[in-house]
């Protein structure tokens, strides 16, 4: 299942950043789309919504070439709850970034407006048709489920940090676009 390499694939990367750049953006949207005027607000939420599919679709990929291409270990000096949370955190970004998508997607089909890809294409949620009931249930989750990603981010750079200024170690640049990854760590 898993394979274990020295540094993510670079296929790997380029989903992480990816995902990274549009998943920070729309939170920082989504947070201040109430904010909008109201003459973009239209574009605005069809953007959120696009490039919220886009990262569930994206998500997938990200698991399949994990699956595929394998993983880096974390460093055999790392303490077995360190290595825990570490997965936790890993797995339940992945886990929460289709929930995100998909609550979005369900709430905005159930409150009767289906999404139109960057304004091209209807992509209606299979079995779900208009109810609101279910669209302010899924309001509420994809609210939610907003802050717990802030959480998670938050819990993630920090681990990172760790990784890099006190343990010293090439934790961080696995996920690089750096020559061989190796990067020298003064200190």
């Amino acid at each position: 299942m898993h394979q274990l390499r020295s540094v993510y694939s670079f296929r790997s990367k380029i989903m992480h950043w990816l995902v990274a750049i549009i998943v920070l953006s729309l939170l920082v949207f989504g947070f201040n789309l109430s904010r909008m005027p109201k003459t973009m607000k239209f574009t605005a939420i069809m953007f959120h919504k696009s490039f919220g599919l886009t990262v569930l679709a994206l998500m997938l990929f990200r698991i399949i070439f994990i699956l595929r291409d394998g993983r880096p270990s974390l460093p055999s000096t790392t303490p077995c709850w360190e290595k825990l949370l570490a997965r936790f955190v890993q797995y339940g970004l992945y886990a929460l970034l289709i929930l995100m998508p998909l609550s979005g997607w369900i709430m905005s089909v159930a409150a009767g407006y289906v999404p139109k890809y960057f304004g091209l294409v209807a992509i209606p949620f299979p079995g779900i048709e208009k109810n609101i009931q279910l669209a302010n249930l899924m309001k509420a989750s994809h609210k939610t489920l907003a802050w717990i990603i802030v959480a998670f981010v938050v819990l993630h750079l920090l681990g990172n940090i760790k990784h890099y200024f006190l343990d010293k170690d090439t934790v961080v640049q696995t996920m690089l676009f750096k020559g061989n990854n190796r990067m020298k760590i003064k200190g």
